[in-house]
């Protein structure tokens, strides 16, 4: 098992993020500064200093609904403006607390002691060196170098010589230039799993790029995003797996008679969420830049924000670190396996942030309108919400019924009722501890006590929590919140003064 064990960089200035140490744990989960996160990333972001056609700055538009990571730099070799660029990038990331994704592809290929090394060692030290260096999570490296016909011996040593990582003789006796960020490819969607496999020992992360929707093919097959993200991910089994789709690539778009397509918000949200059933921990969208695709005033302000609007932004504000399906996203706990009678639905259970706050992922790739019966909730599973539908659905002995249609995605929250039985004692002073007992406290958010005052819980188990009586409280019922309900103590707790 890969785990990249390194310390976090303490480095601040004005206004900068915290150094981003960036590794993944036993369950493949990323992690920044240690902390389970999942990567959104554009590939490119707005321009910087850009504006949006509605007067705001792009970066922090996107960064406000939940992007929090952002491409920077050139596939080739970088020139001096190239690192000015890069370097104007993470200042302006680290004032926003979002990061960078430098691409050194132009240096994937180079030899110890060549200019290519040079050239590297150049750009990764000038880029670290400098305070804003702490908006750096993540180097890229060679784009799907299967495809393009580079075999993995090809990458040892840059992967070495930037990560420390692999083998040691890969780095050709040189000291390594950032070891604290993990080092991601990505594949083509072309080739076998043996093909692709050799490449994961000359990477932390492996990923691959998928942009069905082309002009070619407005209505296609959107699963196959999902099967080539399960294909990595098989090939990949000690680390993360990284899915890119599209915004707009060079399929989209027909220069001869300026047509082009780009996907619809169920085709984008469909893809997304597929990449998620079948083990992608960070997603990307590439190609907002692609000048084929703009509509309106794009042109004008250099990044297609009309795509932004209808589609990608309402996406990733469902996804993003803000949202109530976060914890989900980045929780690897152990859940009930649901299933669905016959083929063509998808399904992924995940825990939030307790055994009694579960999601239920659901997307359907069969043709036409189905209702599709869910089977293997656990028991205490009644009421549903549908997650960004304003509507409910009912369970019963652990299964339900829900209507699709193809390229749909429901997904389901559930959180098991809160109930309090006892309480213990009925009084006592401000910092005293008092025990309640009853059902679903592990689903618990929030504990407070008369005159809604805040206190400081523990929980202990899913039926029992002890709570902390804080100061301004006064003598009333306690209140324990969860994410779909309030309940009280039968009897006041009466604090003594």
């Amino acid at each position: 098992m890969l785990v990249l064990a390194t310390s976090a960089l303490l480095v601040w200035f004005a206004g900068a993020a915290r150094a981003a140490t960036t590794s993944f744990d036993g369950t493949r989960t990323i992690t920044f500064n240690g902390e389970p996160t999942f990567p959104i990333v554009l590939s490119p972001g707005p321009p910087l200093g850009a504006s949006t056609p509605w007067g705001t700055n792009g970066l922090a538009d996107t960064s406000a609904a939940g992007v929090n990571v952002y491409r920077t730099g050139t596939g080739g070799i970088w020139s001096q403006s190239d690192i000015n660029a890069a370097l104007a990038w993470n200042r302006a990331a680290a004032a926003l607390h979002v990061y960078t994704w430098p691409n050194l592809g132009g240096y994937s290929q180079a030899l110890p002691g060549s200019s290519g090394d040079e050239g590297l060692a150049n750009v990764v030290q000038t880029l670290t060196d400098a305070p804003s260096g702490s908006a750096i999570a993540f180097w890229k490296g060679r784009d799907e170098p299967w495809y393009s016909d580079i075999i993995p011996s090809a990458l040892q040593f840059a992967y070495c010589r930037v990560t420390s990582r692999g083998d040691p003789s890969w780095c050709n006796g040189e000291n390594p230039l950032d070891p604290s960020q993990l080092w991601v490819t990505i594949e083509a969607p072309r080739g076998t799993a043996a093909d692709l496999a050799p490449y994961t020992s000359v990477t932390d992360v492996h990923g691959v790029d998928i942009y069905p929707v082309t002009l070619a093919h407005t209505s296609p097959n959107l699963q196959n995003v999902g099967k080539w993200t399960a294909t990595l991910e098989s090939i990949t089994p000690l680390a993360p797996v990284w899915t890119t789709i599209q915004i707009c690539s060079s399929g989209s778009v027909d220069k001869t008679t300026g047509n082009y397509v780009v996907p619809t918000f169920q085709q984008e949200r469909y893809m997304a969420y597929d990449a998620i059933l079948n083990g992608a921990k960070a997603l990307t969208f590439f190609g907002g830049n692609n000048a084929g695709c703009f509509s309106g005033s794009d042109a004008t302000y250099g990044w297609n924000w009309s795509f932004w609007q209808s589609v990608l932004e309402p996406l990733v504000q469902q996804l993003s670190a803000a949202s109530p399906i976060a914890p989900a996203l980045v929780n690897p706990a152990k859940t009930p396996t649901v299933t669905t009678p016959g083929a063509g639905t998808e399904t992924l259970v995940r825990q939030g942030t307790s055994i009694d706050d579960l999601w239920l992922i659901a997307a359907r790739n069969g043709a036409g309108t189905r209702t599709v019966t869910f089977k293997g909730l656990p028991s205490w599973t009644h009421r549903a919400s549908v997650y960004t539908e304003n509507r409910t659905v009912i369970a019963s002995k652990g299964s339900f019924k829900d209507r699709f249609s193809q390229w749909d995605v429901h997904v389901y929250h559930f959180v098991e009722p809160l109930l309090l039985r006892k309480m213990a004692p009925a009084k006592g002073t401000v910092g005293s501890r008092v025990t309640l007992q009853g059902k679903g406290l592990a689903a618990a958010t929030g504990v407070s006590f008369g005159g809604g005052v805040k206190a400081r819980f523990k929980i202990l188990s899913d039926g029992k929590l002890v709570t902390t009586v804080p100061r301004h409280a006064k003598s009333g019922q306690i209140v324990v919140t969860s994410a779909l309900k309030q309940v009280r103590t039968k009897g006041f707790f009466r604090v003594v003064h």
